[in-house]
């Protein structure tokens, strides 16, 4: 085809394949091929080349097909010409040398094309159709001609609506090249191929669709080793991770399973939650090959997941030390690693982590908080406030009262580490803390923190409580805490606050009896206060 169907795609594999071969033959290598898969065919094929059973003819012509798809040409002459010297009256070897010989002599291929599907040929659905794939991927008119004789020949061969679906496909016609591959599946419900084309099609629209359909595959051929893989990647592609586990445990029963797919199998045991199982096949696997980039991905997951925390570092400081992997990192790798190294206190080192999984994936807002965190357990609030904001920013629409006041927390944390002379600042950071906590007031009118915080962030702004600045936002709180009764069990030290304040407040004005009654009515919440009770043992 021009182009590959690239529907069905996985973050997580990344690694070479390499085939168990002990049942299969050559002809399941065309059965991948046909269902779009030509590197896994290409392995069954070579593989299988010099197997007494195999057509050795049909088995170039497939190889062939494999290489003029990865615009190999000579090395798709050279299958073709193997192909053709294995058995000259193989026909679809001649179209495959006409295929190559049309770009750039056209005139040459088409009386090549004529001779092989002429005379006794010229009602072989199958040869048409070659002559037909032969001009198509070409790109050179009079694959419609051809393709018309393949009907003529025979309107109920499969690989007919097959080419015609890919044709649709690739035009990103999607549901009339479902409905080609439902016809393929009509005249011949064994083509296994159309079924899993079927399902990549459907799989971005219908995930429920898609899986079914490989569902039905399944029943019709149980002991398909690509109907059970596909199975197992619909599963995991519609993260029903525990079919997907168990569908995979099957098909690693298959003889002709591909011996990568264990680093498959472990990753998903992985998403399942059994990280022990996971492990044990990573640990397999890297045992023969320290340098698998995906089980070494794995192993630090499955470390952080199981609270391994000083296993994790280790593999996660290998696996993303790998230079040369650098553009296959994916966001979570470093999101991963960083919550590891703020696991084991590493909390600098933690943020850089954040800062690479947010720039690789900016679309994860989500990140900036986790950066903005990172920032606040080092004690650094200037950039803590700086990502949180970003956060807030990043989905204005969607913020809610708790991001006003996280972020208003952050700034009245701000204003208390500032060193003792910088006032300016200080008031700066404590502006924009009420700012926020003014928000959350009006988000929350019923809510007493916002009040609470208020307070507090005036409070600090006279910390000696010579002016008072904070009494009317405490008398403010004290009304909002009265009007819900659970407060005097949920909100006790509010209330201590309160009274400890305003009690202080008006011993500084000389108003013992007002000091007196809030000392006392804190006193109700906080009986065993020795400072208190020995403050109002001072008083006259």
């Amino acid at each position: 085809m021009k182009s590959r169907l690239k529907l069905f795609l996985s973050l997580i594999l990344v690694s070479t394949l390499v085939a168990t071969v002990s049942a299969a033959n050559y002809k399941d290598g065309i059965e991948y091929f046909k269902a779009g898969q030509p590197d896994r065919a290409k392995i069954l094929l070579e593989k299988n080349l010099n197997d007494p059973t195999t057509d050795k003819a049909e088995a170039y012509y497939y190889l062939g097909e494999i290489a003029f798809g990865d615009k190999k040409y000579d090395e798709a002459k050279k299958n073709y010409q193997a192909g053709f010297t294995a058995d000259p009256m193989n026909m679809y070897n001649k179209i495959g040398l006409a295929k190559v010989e049309m770009r750039t002599n056209p005139k040459a291929a088409e009386n090549m094309i004529k001779d092989a599907v002429g005379g006794k040929n010229k009602k072989n659905a199958g040869l048409n159709l070659a002559a037909a794939i032969a001009f198509y991927q070409n790109g050179v008119p009079g694959y419609e001609e051809y393709l018309e004789k393949a009907l003529k020949a025979d309107k109920k061969y499969p690989d007919i609506y097959m080419f015609q679906g890919d044709i649709l496909a690739d035009k990103k016609q999607y549901g009339d090249a479902a409905g080609s591959y439902e016809t393929a599946i009509l005249f011949d419900p064994n083509c296994v191929e159309a079924y899993v084309k079927y399902s990549h099609i459907y799989f971005p629209i219908n995930p429920t669709m898609a899986v079914q359909k490989l569902e039905e595959l399944l029943q019709l051929a149980p002991e398909s080793a690509l109907a059970q893989r596909e199975m197992a990647e619909a599963y995991y592609k519609n993260d029903q991770f525990n079919k997907a586990a168990e569908a995979y445990a099957k098909y690693m029963q298959n003889p002709n399973h591909f011996e990568n797919d264990r680093a498959r199998y472990s990753t998903l045991l992985f998403y399942d939650k059994k990280y022990n199982e996971s492990q044990a096949i990573a640990n397999e696997i890297l045992a023969k090959n320290p340098e698998d980039f995906t089980m070494r991905r794995i192993s630090m997951f499955n470390a952080y997941e199981m609270k391994n925390f000083a296993d994790a570092e280790a593999a996660g400081r290998a696996y993303l030390n790998q230079d040369k992997y650098k553009k296959d990192y994916i966001a979570r790798d470093y999101s991963t690693y960083g919550y590891v190294l703020l696991e084991n206190k590493k909390t600098g080192e933690a943020v850089e982590q954040f800062v690479k999984a947010y720039e690789l994936d900016t679309a994860k807002h989500d990140m900036l908080k986790e950066i903005s965190d990172a920032y606040r357990l080092n004690g650094d609030y200037a950039n803590a406030i700086k990502y949180y904001e970003m956060f807030m920013n990043s989905d204005e629409e969607n913020m809610r009262t708790n991001s006003y006041y996280s972020l208003g927390g952050l700034y009245y944390r701000a204003a208390t580490s500032v060193p003792a002379d910088s006032v300016a600042l200080r008031d700066e950071y404590l502006d924009a803390a009420q700012k926020n906590f003014n928000v959350v007031v009006e988000k929350a009118p019923e809510d007493y923190r916002g009040y609470l915080w208020i307070a507090r962030s005036l409070s600090v702004k006279d910390p000696e409580t010579k002016d008072g600045l904070a009494k009317p936002a405490y008398e403010q709180l004290l009304l909002v805490l009265d009007k819900d009764s659970a407060n005097k069990t949920n909100a006790t030290a509010a209330y201590i606050e309160v009274y400890k304040y305003l009690g202080y407040y008006h011993y500084l004005k000389n108003e013992i009896a007002l000091t007196k009654e809030y000392w006392n009515k804190m006193l109700e919440f906080d009986p065993e206060n020795v400072e208190i009770k020995e403050a109002l043992k001072q008083l006259p």
